[in-house]
């Protein structure tokens, strides 16, 4: 949100062509108050100084266009900031009799991220499935008002409800053993989490929310439930644990062959030259965009 809007004010002060990216909505759009009003008037007065707002999604796209924060001839969606399809690479998993299926939430541990959800949804799955296992990866963000406090993870860990493996630079090792990558946040402008597992051929679970929902076709690659709602996302998890391991591989297939084609970084990379190509060789503005 800062560079957004102090970044324009500084471009507008030095008669510098700018582009703003906003890569998602954060807490402050996530929850009502003063400081939603004051960013959102923010947002409006420093986006009338730029020449293209790129949105990761057209939720946000459209949600900003319709409050009148940014005009709908500046604005439109890239997909992210890509994947790198050549990093994040498929590598099977041998698969046993006796193998177990293993869910992965991989974020920081905010509330906003789903991280309650997910761990509920393990509990009852662990109830009717008590060989399904949970692990989560995640730093604490301790500023974020939306932190999850420690002792509640460590009453989760006591209780035997997830396995936590702290914090990790590489997150490949841990995707690749996982079955499935679940993030039930409650909105994201494109969960980068997600498109790598999908270029490492994982299906998932995530939330019918914006950003989230443009990851996942139909069913193919994984399933969409309804944000907070906590039954659902159980119901998802048991519906995966239940697959044959075919129909599982080939939805991790479907995820990889979406990454390459859609979310590929040098795709994304390409439409951002474009992007700028475009706002350098247009005449400078004369006027001031309402």
């Amino acid at each position: 949100i800062k560079p957004n809007i102090f970044g324009n004010f500084a471009a507008a002060l030095t008669r510098t062509k700018s582009i703003c990216v906003v890569t998602g909505l954060g807490y402050a759009f996530l929850h009502t108050g003063l400081v939603k009003n004051v960013t959102a008037l923010l947002y409006r007065w420093s986006f009338k100084f730029s020449e293209k707002i790129i949105f990761e999604n057209e939720d946000d796209c459209d949600l900003f266009s319709g409050l009148g924060i940014s005009s709908r001839h500046k604005s439109l969606s890239v997909k992210g900031c890509g994947v790198d399809t050549d990093y994040y690479q498929p590598v099977p998993k041998q698969h046993t009799d006796n193998q177990l299926i293993k869910f992965i939430f991989i974020g920081r541990l905010l509330y906003d991220k789903g991280v309650v959800e997910y761990v509920e949804a393990a509990r009852i799955v662990k109830k009717k499935y008590p060989n399904a296992v949970f692990s989560m990866l995640g730093s604490f963000d301790e500023e974020n008002p939306a932190s999850v406090p420690k002792e509640q993870l460590v009453e989760w860990i006591e209780h035997g409800l997830i396995d936590y493996h702290g914090s990790a630079k590489d997150v490949r090792g841990y995707i690749r053993a996982a079955d499935c990558v679940v993030l039930p946040s409650y909105r994201e402008g494109l969960p980068r989490v997600i498109l790598e597992a999908m270029a490492m051929a994982k299906p998932v679970i995530t939330t019918d929310t914006a950003g989230c929902r443009e990851t996942v076709t139909g069913q193919k690659n994984g399933f969409l439930v309804p944000v907070k709602d906590i039954p659902a996302l159980a119901a998802a998890m048991i519906r995966f644990y239940k697959l044959p391991q075919p129909v599982a591989a080939a939805m991790g297939a479907f995820s990889r062959e979406r990454a390459l084609s859609i979310f590929n970084d040098k795709i994304i990379a390409n439409q951002f030259l474009s992007l700028i190509e475009e706002v350098l060789a247009a005449e400078p503005q004369l006027n001031i965009a309402k």
